[in-house]
C-alpha cells in the first residue's frame, strides 16, 4: 500500500501546539470571541456557478470558462439522506447540463456504516455509483473505492470558499479523495418548559461549561423527587474531555488533536475526563433506574420532558418539533459552552466521493459539488426546502457564501439558539472520526474484550491519570501507522 501521508493545516485555528510528554500543560489564550457572525469574504477569483472552472489572465484580469458536457452521460448517485430533496437536486442538475443524466441509486440501502458496508459489496461487484457518500473517508480509501479529485478540486476556485479547518481534511499524501459534504452541530437542546416550572433562569447563549454544569446540577437537585435528571448524554457518555480542552485553547482540536497527534496526557484533558465521572457519579446524567421506568412507564424520558439538558447533533432537531406538538415542551438549541479561549462549537463533518470505478471523474466531481458545497446546488436545496414548507434545517453549508446563509436564517428562526449557533460556524472545530486514519481502529481496541477499559473505569479500576498515558501512546502509534500505511 502506497505511503500515506496527511496534511492537516487548519486555516481558522493555528494549531502550533508542539507534540506533548506525559507532562504537558496547555496555556489558555483568548483568540476568539465568544460571540462571532459568519465572515463575508470572497475569493481572490471570480465565484463560478458549477462545474469544473478553468481560469486564466487577461488583460483585464482573472476570467473564469465553465465546463459544459457535449457528449451523452448517465451517471449513478446514492446517499443515505432525503431522497425527495436528492432528487429535486438532481432535476436541476440535468436541466443546468441536458447531456448529463443522474441515476438515483435506490439499491444501496442503510445509512453510515452499515451505508458504508453496502458499498464494498457494489465495489466487489463492480457497480459503485460514480458519487456516493460515505461514512469512513480511510474505509474507502485502503479499499481503492475512492478517486483522486485534486485536480478537479485545485481548479475549481469555488473551493477557495470553503472554510480552511474543513477544507484541511480527507487529504492523504498531498491528493484529495473526497469532498466536505455538510457539517452538523454539537450543541445543547434545553428544555426551556421544565426550567420555566422550576424557576431557572435561561442560561445566556455566550455561556461557559461552568455555566451548563451548575445547570446541570441544579436542575437535578431541584427536580430529583420528579424523577428529573440534569443531563442526557452524549451517546451514553459525556463528552467534556474531546470538547472542554478545545474551549480552553485555541489552538487545540477536537479530543486534543493539534494536526500531527492527540494529547490526553494534557491537564485539560484529564480534568475535563474526571469532572465527567464526577458528574455521572453524582446522578447527574440520566440514568434511570428500573424503578423509575416502572413509575415514568413505556416513555423516552427526554422526550416527555424529564431531562433538562441534552448533548446532541442538529439531526436531531426534528424533536423540538415533536416535543412541542406532543407533549407541549418548549425546547431551544444553545450553543456548545465557551470557556477560557471563546466559544467554539464542535461540529461533525459529512464527506461525498467520487468514484474509482467511474468513467466520467470530471462530470461526477460536478454532481459531487452540485451535492454538497456548491453554490447553485445550495440555492436550489434551499427553494426547495421552502417550496415544501420546510420550518428548520438540521445540516449547515461548509463553505463560506453569505447569499446562502442569508437565506438560511429563514430557517433558523424558530428554534432558540439556532442562529447564534449558525453564528459560530466559522470558528467551529470539526470531530476527527470520520476523516482521519487510525481513529475509529483506536476506539475499536479501546473496547475490545483484552483491554476492558470501559468496564474498568466504569467500576472505577482506572482513573484517567493512569489510562491516559497508555491511550496517548496507543492512539498516536495508531494513526502513526495509519498514516504511513
Amino acid at each position: 500500500m502506497k505511503k500515506l501521508v496527511l496534511i492537516m493545516v487548519l486555516g481558522l485555528f493555528a494549531f502550533a501546539l508542539a507534540a506533548c510528554d506525559k507532562t504537558t500543560t496547555m496555556a489558555p489564550t483568548t483568540a476568539a470571541p465568544t460571540t462571532v457572525a459568519p465572515t463575508t469574504a470572497q475569493p481572490t477569483t471570480a465565484a463560478p456557478t458549477t462545474g469544473l472552472i478553468t481560469t486564466g489572465p487577461t488583460t483585464t484580469g482573472a476570467t473564469t470558462t465553465e465546463y459544459i458536457p457535449t457528449k451523452e452521460i448517465v451517471l449513478s448517485y446514492a446517499d443515505w439522506g432525503d431522497a425527495e430533496l436528492n432528487q429535486i437536486l438532481i432535476d436541476a442538475f440535468e436541466a443546468k447540463y441536458p447531456n448529463i443524466t443522474v441515476e438515483l441509486r435506490q439499491d444501496i440501502t442503510g445509512s453510515g456504516a452499515e451505508f458504508t458496508g453496502n458499498l464494498l459489496n457494489a465495489q466487489a461487484a463492480g457497480v459503485l455509483p460514480d458519487v456516493f457518500a460515505i461514512d469512513n473517508v480511510p474505509t474507502g480509501y485502503y479499499n481503492g473505492m475512492l478517486l483522486d479529485i485534486t485536480e478537479y478540486w485545485d481548479n475549481d476556485p469555488e473551493t477557495d470558499l470553503v472554510y480552511p479547518n474543513i477544507a484541511a481534511t480527507a487529504i492523504y499524501n498531498g491528493s484529495r479523495y473526497a469532498v466536505p459534504s455538510f457539517q452538523f452541530i454539537k450543541g445543547i437542546f434545553v428544555n426551556m418548559t421544565l426550567l420555566d416550572t422550576y424557576n431557572i433562569t435561561l442560561p445566556d447563549y455566550d455561556w461557559s461549561y461552568t455555566e451548563f454544569i451548575d445547570l446541570a446540577r441544579e436542575i437535578r437537585q431541584v427536580g430529583k423527587t420528579d424523577y428529573v435528571y440534569g443531563i442526557d448524554p452524549w451517546y451514553g457518555s459525556l463528552d467534556f474531555e474531546t470538547t472542554f480542552p478545545m474551549q480552553d485553547y485555541a489552538e487545540v482540536g477536537y479530543n486534543t488533536w493539534d494536526g500531527e497527534r492527540f494529547n490526553f496526557t494534557s491537564q485539560a484533558w484529564i480534568d475535563a475526563y474526571n469532572l465527567k465521572l464526577d458528574l455521572m457519579a453524582e446522578n447527574v446524567v440520566a440514568a434511570f433506574t428500573e424503578e423509575e421506568m416502572a413509575i415514568l412507564g413505556d416513555v423516552w424520558p427526554w422526550y416527555v420532558g424529564k431531562i433538562g439538558l441534552k448533548i446532541d447533533g442538529s439531526w436531531n432537531l426534528w424533536m423540538i418539533d415533536g416535543m412541542f406538538t406532543e407533549h407541549s415542551i418548549e425546547v431551544g438549541f444553545w450553543p456548545y459552552p465557551g470557556g477560557a479561549a471563546g466559544q467554539f462549537p464542535p461540529t461533525i463533518l459529512d464527506y461525498q466521493v467520487v468514484s474509482s470505478q467511474t468513467e466520467n471523474p470530471v462530470e461526477a466531481y460536478m454532481l459531487a459539488k452540485w451535492m454538497t458545497f456548491g453554490r447553485e446546488g445550495w440555492a436550489v436545496r434551499l427553494q426547495a426546502m421552502k417550496d415544501r414548507g420546510d420550518l428548520m434545517i438540521d445540516r449547515f453549508p461548509v463553505s463560506d457564501i453569505p447569499e446562502v446563509w442569508t437565506e438560511i436564517e429563514d430557517f433558523t428562526a424558530l428554534v432558540p439558539g439556532l442562529q447564534e449557533n449558525v453564528e459560530l460556524l466559522p470558528y467551529g472545530k470539526p470531530d476527527t472520526d470520520k476523516w482521519l486514519p487510525g481513529y475509529k481502529a483506536f476506539w475499536e481496541w479501546v473496547g475490545n474484550e483484552e483491554n476492558d477499559y470501559w468496564n474498568r473505569i466504569n467500576n472505577g479500576l482506572v482513573t484517567p491519570e493512569v489510562f491516559a498515558p497508555e491511550w496517548e501512546e496507543q492512539i498516536n502509534q495508531m494513526i502513526e501507522e495509519a498514516l504511513a500505511g
